[in-house]
């Protein structure tokens, strides 16, 4: 609202430097920004300070943020979370640890010296202490770090399918591997495809695998996983073989029906001797995981089937894992407190998110998208979107040169992006490049787009419009001149995808503009009615393409499909229930983990 017409980068540079300025953002982004600008209004004020030096300043950032006791007690906790933590803290102390350093060899430089010296650093820089090596420790290392030493004990851990060995070609971007060899004579051509090049990888990667398994004089330990989606490399065949048909206790060999039949990690044990079915992870959340597992296992168990199908088990076991769940939630394991399991509390309330009488906003694109499927526009109205990519950027400022230029030719329109191209702020490199290419090509189909069109009587217009419980509120693209008191409406798009022909006549967006030049809600003279609207698409082809929509005719009392669908919107809004909806943007939509029908957001429990 205040940023006027300044980028998004001087923008966040003020809000950034500003706590208060921070603190007056919507609730749904304010947390982040406010955090960050505490953080750096710290490190300015610290700064400040006579006796200031690099460990005074990072202190002061690191406590401002307040992250110490959260990374501690997620370290603690254990399993993928405390091991991510674990590394955020290594790599907090690594920074101090130079800091330290830094002040020791160069006292009395200044805060900022210390930023200039890690950006001037390719690599970073090695300690000049020497480092005891423990002896209670072990060694971990790659193949090429292990080649000439040996232990008594070596475990070659993940020898996965597709990890190793790792086929994919290492030649580099240009191919300057193909070049040498082809230079060398080695190569008849300077593919560096086919056959050859994937045996040299091969042979490299067994190589690689001999000089790892034969680090050991004692003893070696080859693991693997093997589930539903892991499978083991081939090269642990290669240590120990699967057993043959004549052999007993071999794969074949072995018994073919054992057990239930409803285990199949239990059944692979008994085909396979290498198998070993692997318990909850050694850590507290692996611990609570198994716990509650078993717990459920026990109720169902108990609830579900008769006396005599329950068996000899413990009727004390139900009671004895409840209370080590208690134990470990007074103990501070989040995990163990049953409110936080996923399925266990009621949902929090199911009243709509509007009144009987309430008025509901709409924006054309929200008609839009709740018609397609509404409960995308419900999680994405409470921030399940994904961030803005270069492509939209990209868009936004081509829809800012088609509202500088209404009617502007080709080296016009050319001018004024290479003026404001830096308002991206995109990093040099190939992608720029092809950014740039593209947006050229955006700007050539605009131009002759504008050329071909009517006479633009509005441009970037606002309207606002009341139907129904529905306050209808937009911004118009383009209206242009259609003679006899009518005009068209003109909407631009950027992006690739266009619906087809029969979809754009009844196109939610285009409709509400309709409706928009039909109400009087446009700086347009009484009377002027609306003679259709298009689709511009400049994203892709050799010119710009077209999808119309014919005008909306509507009935005598003032109906029509476009008034009837906004009417319909806006009820759904308001209610508490969001229904999804199978569409053809279903593959792109960011947020499929919440949605019923698809495989990744699927409920996992009734």
């Amino acid at each position: 609202g205040s940023g006027g017409g300044r980028t998004s980068d001087a923008l966040l540079v003020e809000v950034l430097l500003d706590p208060s300025r921070a603190a007056t953002l919507p609730a749904s982004v304010r947390r982040g920004a406010l955090a960050v600008a505490r953080v750096i209004a710290a490190g300015r004020e610290s700064t400040l300070a006579p006796d200031a030096t690099a460990q005074t300043v990072l202190w002061a950032i690191w406590s401002a943020t307040g992250l110490s006791d959260r990374w501690r007690d997620a370290a603690l906790g254990g399993g993928a979370v405390g091991a991510r933590a674990d590394r955020d803290l290594d790599a907090v102390l690594a920074l101090f640890r130079a800091a330290e350093t830094f002040v020791d060899r160069m006292p009395g430089a200044p805060p900022s010296a210390f930023v200039e010296y890690l950006e001037s650093q390719d690599l970073p820089a090695d300690s000049l202490a020497a480092r005891a090596a423990g002896t209670d420790s072990v060694a971990a290392l790659t193949p090429a770090g292990a080649a000439g030493r040996e232990w008594d004990v070596v475990v070659v851990a993940g020898v996965q399918d597709g990890v190793w060995p790792d086929l994919r070609l290492r030649d580099s971007l240009l191919g300057s591997e193909a070049l040498a060899e082809l230079l060398a004579g080695r190569s008849q051509d300077a593919h560096g495809l086919g056959p050859d090049a994937r045996r040299a990888v091969l042979t490299d990667e067994l190589r690689s695998f001999a000089v790892a398994t034969s680090r050991a004089s004692r003893r070696l330990l080859v693991t693997a996983v093997s589930d539903v989606d892991e499978v083991p490399s081939p090269f642990v065949d290669l240590v120990c073989p699967p057993a043959g048909p004549g052999d007993p206790e071999g794969a074949d060999g072995g018994p073919q029906d054992g057990g239930d039949g409803d285990d199949p990690v239990g059944s692979d044990e008994e085909r396979d001797p290498r198998r070993v079915q692997v318990g909850p992870p050694l850590d507290l959340r692996g611990l609570v995981a198994a716990a509650r597992s078993l717990l459920v296992e026990e109720v169902v168990r108990g609830e579900g089937a008769t006396r005599d199908e329950r068996g000899p088990a413990d009727p004390e076991r139900p009671e004895a894992l409840a209370e080590l769940l208690a134990d470990l939630a007074l103990a501070g394991v989040g995990e163990a407190r049953p409110e936080s399991w996923y399925g266990v509390n009621p949902v929090s309330s199911t009243e709509p998110l509007w009144g009987p009488e309430d008025t509901v906003m709409i924006s054309p694109s929200k008609v839009e998208s709740v018609s397609r499927c509404a409960l995308r526009w419900a999680v994405e109205s409470a921030g399940g979107t994904a961030p803005d990519a270069t492509a939209q950027s990209l868009g936004n400022l081509v829809h800012s040169i088609a509202q500088d230029a209404p009617r502007g030719t080709h080296s016009e329109l050319a001018a004024e992006l290479d003026r404001r191209w830096p308002e991206l702020a995109l990093t040099p490199g190939w992608p720029t490049t092809q950014t740039r290419h593209k947006a050229e090509d955006m700007v050539g189909r605009l131009a002759g787009s504008l050329q071909a069109s009517g006479e633009p009587l509005l441009v970037e217009a606002p309207f606002e419009l009341e139907i129904g419980r529905a306050v209808l509120r937009g911004v118009i693209d383009r209206v242009e001149d259609a003679g006899d008191g009518a005009v068209r409406v003109a909407d631009l798009k950027t992006g690739k995808t266009k619906p087809s022909v029969a979809e754009a006549v009844t196109n939610p967006q285009l409709g509400t503009y309709q409706l928009a030049v039909e109400g009087g809600a446009l700086d347009l003279p009484e009377g002027t009615r609306s003679a259709g609207a298009q689709l511009v698409f400049v994203g892709d082809g050799k010119d710009a393409g077209l999808r119309t929509q014919p005008a909306l005719e509507p009935e005598p009392d003032g109906s029509s499909w476009a008034r009837e669908l906004v009417e319909d919107v806006a009820d759904t809004m308001a209610d508490s229930v969001f229904t999804a909806r199978e569409n053809k943007l279903c593959s792109v939509c960011p947020v499929r983990r919440s949605c019923p029908l698809m495989t990744e957001g699927r409920q996992v429990i009734a």
